[in-house]
């Protein structure tokens, strides 16, 4: 049996988007893997990378918050990990509690730093007086709050209400109605060609000099690649340099991807593939 690992514990929305996608992808419907919460992100792609998992199902990027930096850090920082996959999943915040109450005794706020991003507005709106207490997980808030009565709060999913014998005070307090967040299926091989729309993410270290990125970006301009994310993060090498996060429409061995990537090379310009893999249906994809 193979085994794919998720942020939990139970009633996490990795918890919940992860049963969407194996519904969704019929390919482990003859083995499904045996489901495995960890903690955080990162044990859970080093679990990955050192292969006591066989699959990592994390969130990569939210339509409200952005990118899910722990993610793309760990991505960049492993040595043999490649998305396979990506998933969209709709994502409505609540407000739970273990008893109905009103805003205003509410005293202590728990969730994923994450989520109470994707509140800010409600919180500073109704709940302006509480302390905001950061958890790793939604699941875990969920979780804390269950076993102490007292007038605390916890932003998670629905379901998490259910599981942990929680009242459900306020539903949708996200920012934004819309609000979806990019999951990725990480594995150890590089994904096949897939029958429609294929997308390559790639780790470019860019000089440290003017026109840089300017040049790098041309380089898939000239070949007419449309380049569908580019996203920053700290080299964590010293202050100032940066590694670009680059998604491109196309599959990774198609040839005007080969151009860019030799390109590249001939300059001298440090390239990490990450994953080339079918992008999300049109119908999942809000991007």
């Amino acid at each position: 049996m193979t085994t794919m690992g998720y942020l939990g514990p139970k009633g996490s929305f990795s918890e919940e988007a992860i049963h969407l996608f194996l519904a969704n992808h019929p390919e482990f419907n003859l083995s499904p893997p045996q489901l495995i919460p960890f903690p955080t992100i990162s044990r859970l792609l080093i679990a990955c990378d050192e292969k006591e998992i066989d699959w990592a199902f994390v969130p990569l990027e939210n339509s409200t918050e952005g990118q899910v930096g722990v993610t793309m850090d760990l991505l960049g920082q492993t040595e043999h990990l490649f998305i396979s996959d990506e998933f969209i999943q709709p994502i409505d915040q609540c407000l739970l509690t273990h008893e109905p109450m009103p805003l205003e005794q509410i005293e202590r706020v728990y969730s994923h730093e994450q989520a109470i991003g994707q509140c800010r507005e409600f919180l500073e709106k109704y709940l302006p007086h509480v302390e905001q207490i950061t958890c790793l997980s939604t699941a875990d808030a969920a979780l804390k709050i269950s076993s102490i009565r007292e007038n605390w709060a916890a932003i998670g999913p629905k379901r998490a209400a259910g599981l942990y014998n929680l009242h459900l005070l306020k539903e949708r307090i996200q920012d934004v109605v819309l609000n979806p967040t990019r999951f990725i299926l990480v594995g150890h091989r590089l994904a096949d060609m897939s029958d429609g729309e294929d997308k390559t993410s790639l780790l470019i270290v860019a000089k440290n000099t003017p026109g840089s990125l300017y040049s790098i970006l041309g380089e898939f301009s000239e070949r007419h690649i449309n380049l569908s994310r580019i996203e920053s993060r700290p080299s964590k090498r010293k202050l100032g340099e940066y590694v670009f996060f680059v998604d491109v429409d196309g599959y990774v061995f198609a040839p005007p991807i080969q151009e860019v990537l030799w390109a590249l090379q001939q300059e001298n310009i440090t390239v990490k593939l990450l994953g080339s893999y079918p992008k999300a249906l049109p119908g999942e994809t809000v991007f």
